[in-house]
């Protein structure tokens, strides 16, 4: 995946005060994943003289990248080892990159810093970020509590997680940089992160924040598993039989229902006739 600044010199931003002409300091991000490369472009103005690179605390000199621009000639850059460069005559961009590793990198300031050739100075704050995609960010919930889960590979290499409502941070766990252990509040550490549990509340956003980049965090309902409720007795078992009959052949029960009612509808002849007999077999015997 290929990041690129572009940082581009104009004598108009130019702000004059005095005998001093200088430009304030611009800030602004730049992404990169772990072990990929990140890349700066730089627009030469055609009275640039010089540019340098630098980022504290990174080298002893902290310088990283310096060229020279000859008028009317290629640049003549010195790179440390770890950078790469490319210059473009037709469109007169110069392109530096290097691979971002997480520990030297995250957080950290670079500096890219032109002088003109009337003495003018020009310097662009550029802060390194680990990239959003590999964040692993979740919260479920059973509607009664949720579990914030925030993970990255480079958690052991970084400074510490945070897990946020809003801009407050509610967890984190913080690596102390002397005895190299995890120091954690209200939030339990995990191999490549931090994990807590809380009381769902609907109306509350988490975020997940690791060494000057956030990922927001969306939802994920866990839903209780429901089952039929267990038979406790013979008794239970049998009417529960009996209820599967009834709802498995509820036609037979009916048409039995059917003909005993039919059967025990007698006619008047029929009636007249069973009474008879009951007055007449007592005398007979």
């Amino acid at each position: 995946m290929k990041y690129v600044v572009i940082v581009v010199l104009f004598w108009d931003i130019l702000h004059v005060t005095g005998n001093e002409i200088y430009s304030p300091i611009v800030s602004e991000t730049l992404e990169a994943c772990q072990g990929s490369n990140f890349y700066v472009d730089i627009l030469l103005d055609a009275t640039t003289k010089e540019i340098s690179v630098n980022i504290p605390s990174l080298h002893q000199n902290n310088n990283i990248f310096k060229c020279w621009i000859p008028f009317g000639k290629e640049p003549i850059c010195i790179p440390v080892p770890t950078v790469q460069f490319e210059f473009n005559q037709t469109s007169k961009i110069l392109m530096f990159y290097m691979k971002y590793h997480h520990r030297e990198h995250a957080e950290k300031a670079l500096f890219v810093n032109s002088t003109l050739h009337n003495g003018t100075t020009h310097s662009r704050k550029i802060i390194l970020l680990p990239c959003k995609a590999e964040f692993e960010a979740k919260a479920t919930h059973n509607n009664t509590h949720v579990t914030i889960t925030c993970e990255n590979r480079s958690f052991n290499q970084s400074s510490g997680m945070q897990i946020l409502q809003g801009d407050n941070i509610v967890s984190q766990c913080q690596w102390n940089k002397t005895t190299l252990k995890l120091i954690c509040i209200s939030a339990e550490g995990l191999t490549n992160g931090i994990q807590k549990t809380t009381k769902h509340d609907p109306r509350i956003k988490y975020s997940c924040g690791m060494d000057g980049q956030f990922v927001q965090i969306n939802y994920t309902i866990v839903l209780k598993e429901t089952r039929p409720p267990p038979l406790n007795s013979s008794k239970d078992i049998e009417t529960h039989e009996m209820m599967l009959n009834y709802t498995v052949k509820p036609n037979s029960f009916t048409e039995e229902r059917s003909s005993l009612s039919y059967s025990s509808r007698l006619e008047p002849q029929q009636i007249l006739i069973f009474t008879c007999i009951l007055l007449i077999c007592p005398l007979h015997y």
